[in-house]
């Protein structure tokens, strides 16, 4: 279109006037103007009506240009406004998602935490209801519940910690949601401002221009904050993932570590929970003895009643027989001479008659005599008292005596002297070690580690150095012994015992006739000696034909962690016998036992019982 001013104006209307006004030279002098001709001023008319139409044409184009330019930086208005209302609703959406997977991740470890404390509280209700039933037999293992609790304090104060990291990475997130909520604000504001600027006629183009330019700048710094922003929300995410993977590590760690002390301290409980029904059981079975017992002694008083009034009557009828006999004796005899029917004297017969009568007596009460002199029995011969923490098994190698602790330490003792330790070593190995049984021979130094299932071989010199360790036959291995020749173990789950080779690699099972739970276990005179921590009863074995038959069962009245060899030694060693309790010569058949705490003794104590029979046990 051809522009039209306010000079080309002036223009026209100069020529207008040119060709309306413009005089002749020759009449210029004149006093009387000529009146223009009629068609030079309709002439100039209809130009000027030309002039003037097309000036509204011209004036018509151009506003239909202005109003054209104004529609168009309408709808370009809007569509900006559009997009920028898309773009902030997903904006709000990302901020909505991203609050609510903080929200989630923060009441999931809170839930954690929740679930830990309620298993924390489980257990220590369950551990307070167990020390007041129990509160004479797990006095050593207070203190380890004590060190637990202690630690899974500090692991809570560890986790409160990060909780509250978290709860500041929140606090910073929801801070940075609020200043996005902000510029949305202000964004907001802005497109009102320009809804309302629209509204202005007069100057809609030169406040759009101005509009446009501060829009552009202010989406600059929203670009730029913007980048910011995301850039944050990535070094964020960065940051929630490291601390997810930490946690994830930390989490199967403490995982593992917790079947493993879970494990532990489930077989604690079960085996808690055997000795209080042992020891309800022994109650019973003692009761019931002693009422046997009694019933037992008032029917052997009964019958030894009987027998002495039978032997008192027996005794008057013998000494009236003799009475008559030797009034007979003293008469004289009646002498017929030549009578061929008068029987023989007899005088030998008649004297040995009382002595023929007495050991026919003594015959008859020989035979339950020695029954009851042959029937095997333990006897406790001495106890001393001996300060422990908590003990798991004991053995002797023939001069001191070796015990082991639950926290993985190896103690050796003077039987003379049990107030303290001649050493006590700490053993250094790979993962969880928890001592439960202890098995001594010649150069020969074995543990049974509950925590890894395994039979660890130790330095004989020094039990804290560790030649190297073995898995055990089973999964619940509970005892080890020395015959003198090979190692034996137990497992509680396949309920066998193992004699394994030369390299404690391979083992041969063999299976008890009974169903026992051997806590302690030691070879002796060739038998196998066990403690049955489900009957509370010590059990011996014999070993024959390449199987074992049961010998004979005695219940001791406590619980025994551990047994061993008093006065005897291994085939061909060389060390000294270990010294009785009392100072009495050694016998083949004594044994020590580690007696755990009972309702009449708090604390372990060290317990010397001789095995035999009566006979020998008597004498």
């Amino acid at each position: 279109m051809e522009s039209f001013s306010h000079e080309d104006l002036q223009k026209d209307i100069a020529r207008l006037w040119d060709k309306v006004g413009s005089i002749p030279p020759a009449l210029s002098e004149s006093s009387a103007l000529p009146a223009p001709p009629a068609a030079t001023g309709n002439q100039v008319a209809w130009e000027t009506v030309s002039m003037l139409k097309f000036q509204h044409r011209r004036q018509e184009q151009r506003w239909a240009e202005v109003l054209e330019a104004r529609e168009a930086a309408l709808r370009a208005l809007k569509e900006r406004q559009a997009r920028l209302e898309a773009e902030l609703g997903s904006l709000r959406l990302k901020e909505r998602s991203d609050d609510e997977h903080v929200m989630v991740e923060v009441l999931d470890v809170e839930a954690r935490m929740e679930a830990a404390q309620k298993l924390l509280d489980t257990e220590r209700a369950a551990q307070d209801q167990e020390r007041r039933e129990l509160q004479s037999l797990i006095d050593a293992a207070r203190q380890a519940s004590a060190a637990e609790v202690a630690r899974w304090k500090e692991e809570e104060r560890r986790w409160q910690k990060k909780e509250q990291q978290y709860l500041l990475d929140l606090q910073d997130l929801q801070s940075t949601a609020a200043r996005r909520q902000e510029d949305t604000a202000r964004s907001d504001d802005q497109a009102r401002r320009l809804a309302d600027s629209l509204k202005e006629a007069k100057s809609a183009l030169e406040k759009t221009l101005a509009e446009l330019l501060r829009e552009r700048r202010v989406r600059q710094e929203t670009e730029e904050e913007r980048n910011k922003a995301i850039k944050k929300i990535g070094e964020v995410e960065q940051h929630f993932e490291e601390l997810s993977r930490i946690w994830d590590e930390e989490r199967g760690q403490w995982r593992e570590l917790w079947d493993r002390e879970r494990s532990a301290w489930e077989t604690q409980r079960l085996e808690f929970a055997a000795w209080e029904e042992n020891l309800r059981k022994e109650r019973e079975a003692w009761h019931a003895d002693m009422t046997s017992k009694d019933q037992a002694q008032v029917k052997f008083a009964e019958q030894l009643t009987r027998n002495l009034r039978d032997t008192t009557v027996t005794s008057e009828k013998l000494s009236a027989v003799m009475t008559k006999l030797s009034d007979l004796e003293q008469r004289p005899p009646v002498l017929v001479m030549n009578d061929p029917y008068a029987p023989p004297r007899s005088g030998f017969r008649r004297r040995a008659l009382p002595w023929l009568l007495a050991l026919a007596l003594l015959a008859a009460a020989a035979v339950p005599a020695w029954r009851w002199l042959s029937v095997w029995t333990m006897t406790p011969i001495a106890v001393k008292s001996f300060t422990l923490d908590n003990p798991t098994s004991m053995a002797s190698d023939g001069t001191v005596l070796w015990v082991t602790d639950w926290k993985g330490t190896l103690s050796a003792y003077d039987p003379y002297d049990l107030r303290s330790p001649l050493r006590s070593l700490h053993v250094s190995i790979s993962g969880a070690y928890r001592p439960a049984a202890v098995a001594i021979g010649r150069e020969m130094f074995y543990t049974l580690d509950a925590a890894q299932g395994r039979i660890v071989r130790h330095q004989p010199g020094d039990p804290s150095a560790i030649l190297y360790w073995k898995p055990a036959p089973g999964p619940a291995p509970t005892a080890l012994a020395w015959d003198g020749k090979a190692l034996w173990s137990y497992d509680a789950v396949n309920k066998a015992v193992y004699r394994h080779g030369a390299d404690e690699a391979n083992a041969k099972a063999y299976v008890l006739d009974a169903d026992v739970v051997p806590t302690a276990m030691n070879w002796l005179g060739g038998r196998l000696w066990l403690f049955d921590s489900r009957s509370r009863r010590v059990m011996a074995f014999d070993f024959t034909n390449d199987a074992f038959t049961p010998g004979f069962s005695f219940a001791p009245g406590e619980s025994f962690i551990g047994l061993a060899a008093a006065g005897t030694v291994p085939a061909g060693s060389s060390v000294r016998r270990l010294p009785f309790l009392d100072g009495a010569a050694p016998r083949a058949q004594d044994l020590l036992a580690l007696a755990g705490p009972t309702a009449k003794r708090q604390g372990f104590a060290l317990v010397r019982l001789r095995c035999g029979t009566r006979l020998l046990t008597i004498f």
